[in-house]
């Protein structure tokens, strides 16, 4: 909040200079329309503090990964503005510089993600030292318990330090990580050890939560319940009520009516000025692609859309040319599970074929099957008919909507996933889908594609 208020009055002071031709450095803080300046930060900063509680934002300890936390802090940013200029229109309040309203929300953007940034940095130093980190004894070995300890295993940065689990039932599933004993050792446990926290996994079983939150209750201690939701295969779930009693609604997906109009819009506005934008990079691709075999420069390849429809999928051709009368004679390469077909080394891929996957730049003219309609910038990855024959109820969904030229999956790890995987990721974003959501993942695709992960 201090570099923010330094920001917005040196921005003060830059228009008030320039406006009455005083010198910059002379001039006070309390100069012409002071007061309506100095309400108008307060409301902005009210509000800030408001959406950055509200997004949870606050903290040192790093609980949101860096894209994340940067897209919230802009919502706070812009929200908080915005209600600022609406309260100072109903006060008419008008006398305020478009100028500085915008260079203060441009500059204090590049201000709170360069602290943010340093913040981060800070943080990971000290997690590595293990200063910031919390002691954690993880309550049941299935399957939940596994993903949440590789979890905590595959990302530091969230601080968190397995001291073992503990299980009424023998298991292996845990081998590099230590058994502490039985759910009746759990409170000998937590009063000898440095415990922090409790997360426990298996809410199913009733009783014995019961009875560990009992005997747990009096310590200082935190205790964490992973919901018995993880067979709703990642549905959005609506907390509403029927009359007294509670209930739950599983949504299918909030991308219809009005929020399918809002996102068709952003996909033919964006699309069209990426087109334009990207220009002389697609002509000097299609001139590389041309001398290197003069074969075709676009490859139009069958896929399957929204509700099973087939359509034509633009892409660089990045492979020789009959690189369809050659897939059966590898199909017995495969590298992928389930339905897809990857090989890490395709020996049909071109050398300029190469650089363009790497950097997903064959993935470019798709840009005018989203102008057409077959395509949306962010969603599903379009799978071939072959594929879809394979489909059961589960995987079908993913047809619900339009495929993307990126998604979850393209900023998760791309071609380094397994099918399930893929799937999964898909199935996520279709039920809980919003403009927001397509903004984060965009903008985490520019990192991935910039480094060629996953990509072959």
């Amino acid at each position: 909040m201090a570099c923010l208020a330094f920001i917005f009055l040196s921005l003060y002071q830059l228009r008030m200079a320039y406006e009455f031709q005083a010198d910059f450095t002379l001039l006070q803080w309390h100069g012409p329309r002071f007061f309506q300046y100095g309400l108008f930060f307060i409301a902005f900063a009210v509000f800030y503090l408001f959406f950055v509680y509200k997004n949870k934002i606050f903290n040192f300890r790093a609980s949101l990964g860096l894209m994340d936390e940067l897209f919230k802090t802009l919502q706070a940013h812009s929200y908080a503005l915005l209600i600022s200029i609406g309260i100072s229109f109903l006060l008419n309040f008008d006398e305020y510089s478009r100028l500085v309203i915008v260079s203060f929300w441009v500059t204090a953007l590049m201000g709170s993600f360069l602290l943010r940034g340093s913040k981060r940095m800070i943080y990971f130093s000290l997690a590595r030292k293990g200063y910031l980190t919390k002691n954690v004894i993880i309550v049941g070995a299935g399957k939940i318990g596994k993903l949440i300890m590789d979890e905590f295993g595959a990302h530091p940065w969230l601080g968190y330090r397995v001291l073992g689990y503990v299980d009424d039932q023998e298991t292996s599933l845990y081998d590099s990580h230590q058994c502490l004993g039985t759910t009746s050792s759990l409170k000998s446990l937590v009063t000898t050890n440095h415990v922090d926290e409790i997360i426990i996994t298996i809410p199913s079983q009733r009783t014995l939560v019961d009875s560990i939150i009992k005997d747990l209750r009096k310590i200082s201690i935190n205790i964490k319940i992973v919901p018995d939701m993880f067979n709703l295969m990642f549905s959005t779930v609506q907390i509403g009520n029927i009359n007294a009693l509670p209930v739950m609604t599983l949504i299918r997906t909030p991308m219809q009516g009005l929020g399918y109009a809002l996102k068709r819009i952003f996909d033919v506005v964006l699309s069209s000025i990426g087109l334009l934008i990207m220009s002389p990079l697609l002509g000097l691709v299609a001139i590389l692609i041309k001398l290197e075999d003069g074969g075709p420069v676009l490859y139009k390849q069958i896929r399957i859309g929204k509700n099973g429809k087939m359509f034509g999928m633009y892409k660089f051709r990045s492979m020789v040319r009959n690189a369809e009368q050659l897939l059966p004679q590898l199909s017995d390469k495969n590298e992928m599970d389930g339905a897809a077909f990857k090989i890490k080394n395709d020996p049909r891929v071109t050398r300029i074929g190469r650089i363009l996957r790497k950097y997903s730049i064959d993935e470019l003219p798709q840009l005018l099957n989203v102008l057409k309609g077959n395509m949306s910038l962010v969603g599903p990855r379009p799978p071939l008919p072959n594929e879809v024959d394979l489909y059961g109820d589960w995987e079908w969904r993913r047809l619900e909507v339009l495929p993307g030229i990126t998604g979850l999956w393209q900023v998760s790890g791309r071609s380094d996933l397994s099918f399930q995987q893929w799937i999964n990721l898909d199935i996520y974003y279709i039920e809980n889908w919003s403009l927001g959501l397509d903004v984060k993942i965009m903008l985490k695709t520019i990192p991935v594609v910039i480094k060629g992960e996953g990509a072959y």
